[in-house]
């Protein structure tokens, strides 16, 4: 298998590695949210990403609650109609 040794494993998705600058950077970007927010929130909840979210207010796909929210109530209404 080529390049099988030279290819890094995927970030975990559970859990958020402050010291591993690609998964801060996948994180920030999939939650929307800078790197010292990222950080406030580990620090505050711990590493969990599932905790990490919550804190944040965010769902597992990285909108807000509120957008969900609002996107819920639009397909609610749609459904009515």
């Amino acid at each position: 298998m080529a390049g099988a040794l030279t290819t890094k494993p995927p970030p975990l998705r559970n859990h958020i590695a402050m010291n591993k600058e690609l998964e801060v950077k996948y994180w920030t970007k999939h939650l929307g949210v800078s790197r010292e927010a990222l950080q406030r929130a580990v620090d505050k909840v711990g590493n969990s990403a599932a905790a990490v979210r919550k804190e944040l207010g965010k769902t597992e796909d990285g909108q807000s609650r509120e957008t969900q929210r609002n996107y819920d109530d639009v397909k609610a209404g749609e459904d009515e109609a």
